[in-house]
């Protein structure tokens, strides 16, 4: 709710689900996979207006029941995701994350999905990973840092905790927010490499699956030409997908809106939208690709990435100018943003 949707249990176990089932109808009817965040809330669980406040703990319960009921009548949706990016859980004396809370409500929503769902995929906590420019408050000389920036510690310890008390759950789900306010700090593919350096340091805490719900990666003020935006987005895909997560979703598929990174299809609001992108017409052929484990191939040009596994080879130049990519000992020239697909011989 509040994204767009009504308040799904306006009073105490009065339910619309209407607003809801339109959406699921409109996902499937496109042959889309259904996926729901389980955020936000009623506002008599909250006691406030804003779709960023938590409920109180008092309220963790009634919010886990209208969980059960969402994922009960809609037996098509196999994917939850508990709350959105530590909404209302911030600590602000002690200037962290109140994880402790979260992962109280995530285990009551967790409980009461499996009781009425077990074939349900539940996952949290959905945390920023956002990196800084500058090593952030509580930040320890090992915490992971590169050319693209400094993680937060604070972040870490709350995924930390949450693995080590949570009740269950099928994946883990970060978040890239405000990536694009920090950067690129070294280059749009540089910049990427934010992705792969996460994934690496969850990878020796769980084996989960892990899932970024939302991986922003252009600047708001950049001006990339599609082309180029396109490139760089296909490079935060190679560089997560080589580092082992299983999921990246992009927060808008369609263009415009004040969202910089670049859509799968134009806005719609005018006669003349709603069509493919460059994007669009590259990920068939990228994801195919993706299906199958790949890793970074060393020895490119500087802004080239190239990754190749059993699904073939990917050949990425995120530069404005023409670049060479070393595949198999044989140079190839990439166009400026060119992306280029070889299938498995």
């Amino acid at each position: 709710m509040d994204w767009g949707l009504p308040n799904p249990e306006p009073t105490p176990v009065t339910f619309d689900l209407s607003a809801l089932a339109a959406r699921i109808r409109l996902i499937s009817s496109t042959g889309g996979i259904p996926m729901i965040t389980l955020c936000a809330a009623p506002e008599w669980m909250t006691h406030s207006t804003s779709p960023d406040v938590a409920p109180t703990a008092s309220h963790y319960q009634d919010f886990a029941r209208l969980a059960a009921r969402i994922a009960q009548a809609f037996p098509q949706v196999r994917y939850f995701v508990v709350w959105n990016e530590l909404k209302g859980f911030w600590d602000v004396a002690a200037n962290t994350w109140n994880i402790q809370q979260y992962t109280i409500m995530y285990n009551d929503v967790y409980k009461a999905i499996k009781r009425v769902r077990p074939d349900a995929i539940v996952g949290g906590p959905y945390v920023s990973m956002t990196p800084y420019p500058t090593p952030l408050y509580g930040t320890l000389p090992s915490t992971p840092h590169g050319a693209w920036g400094y993680l937060d510690q604070r972040d870490l310890n709350a995924i930390s905790y949450w693995l080590a008390h949570s009740s269950g759950a099928q994946f883990i789900a970060v978040d890239g927010e405000d990536f694009p306010q920090t950067g690129p700090i070294a280059g749009p593919l540089t910049a990427t490499e934010t992705y792969s350096t996460v994934d690496h340091w969850l990878r020796r805490r769980t084996s989960l699956p892990i899932w970024w719900i939302e991986s922003p990666i252009q600047p708001a003020d950049s001006n990339w030409p599609q082309g180029l935006a396109a490139a760089i987005r296909v490079a935060a895909l190679v560089q997560a997908a080589c580092s082992d997560a299983h999921v990246m979703l992009q927060w808008q598929p369609e263009g415009g809106e004040g969202i910089p990174d670049e859509g799968l299809w134009t806005a719609t609001n005018n006669a003349n939208g709603g069509k493919a992108t460059v994007l669009a017409h590259l990920l068939p052929g990228v994801l195919s690709a993706l299906r199958y484990p790949m890793t970074i191939l060393p020895g490119q040009d500087r802004g080239v990435l190239v990754a190749g596994g059993s699904g073939g080879v990917i050949a990425i130049n995120t530069t404005t100018g023409t670049a060479r990519a070393v595949i198999s000992g044989r140079q190839i020239t990439l166009l400026a943003g060119q992306v280029t697909v070889m299938p498995r011989s």
